[in-house]
């Protein structure tokens, strides 16, 4: 579920609209904090957020469609909590390293961003597969990879740029290019050129300086070989 958030460039809000409580759904973009949690940028001007002002209660609901065939199939999740403002540096870098389009408004007055503070998770994997579990069970403590995410995105891109082109190029398909590392979680991590970022997966999740640093050998490894 978490990695299906990570994935998300875009989900459905809901929120409760002022007055009347009538359950209001809009679209908006969708990035994460280190732990998983979603993190959202938006105006004032909006209705979701004049909504969230008066009642924090909402949810996002992030999907993937199939190829073909029936869409119910296809994985969703809806993390359900309350949305709170958050100012921070950390978090506004990594929600522009995941849309880095928005830097052209995210200082405007009107803006600003949120955190989900989830209290229930719901997935469906697919038709019939259906689970609901608590914010424990899908964001992990991620406070070792938090705080040494800044230096692990320096040491990359000053250390093992050709890694990183590999990185884009063979495992993501990508175009050749200066790309950069952006921002690391336990699950993976953003890759950008110019306007564009990528999302690298991990195959396992990583919490540690050590596993980190193995997990960036092993995805160099399998870059060469493909």
């Amino acid at each position: 579920m978490r990695q299906l958030l990570r994935r998300a460039r875009t989900c459905s809000l809901s929120t409760l609209t002022r007055g009347d409580g009538t359950p209001y759904g809009s679209l908006a973009n969708i990035a994460t904090d280190g732990a998983g949690r979603p993190l959202i940028l938006i105006s004032r001007l909006a209705w979701h957020t004049q909504n969230l002002e008066v009642d924090a209660r909402s949810s996002v609901l992030a999907g993937e469609l199939p190829a073909k065939g029936d869409a119910l199939v296809g994985p969703r999740v809806t993390v359900l909590g309350r949305f709170e403002r958050v100012e921070d540096a950390n978090l506004r870098r990594r929600y522009l390293a995941r849309h880095p389009q928005a830097a052209l408004y995210a200082d405007f007055p009107d803006f600003s961003f949120w955190r989900l503070s989830p209290t229930a998770i719901h997935g469906v994997a697919g038709f019939g597969r259906i689970e609901t579990l608590t914010p424990d069970e899908v964001f992990p403590v991620a406070t070792e990879m938090e705080a040494l995410e800044m230096s692990a995105i320096e040491h990359m891109n000053n250390d093992h740029a050709e890694a990183i082109h590999l990185y884009a190029t063979k495992i993501l398909k990508a175009q050749p290019g200066p790309w950069r590392v952006l921002a690391i979680d336990p699950d993976g991590a953003e890759i950008g050129l110019h306007e564009q970022s990528l999302r690298m997966e991990f195959h396992t999740p990583v919490f540690t300086a050590a596993a980190l640093r193995t997990k960036f050998a092993e995805l160099a490894y399998e870059a060469r070989t493909l």
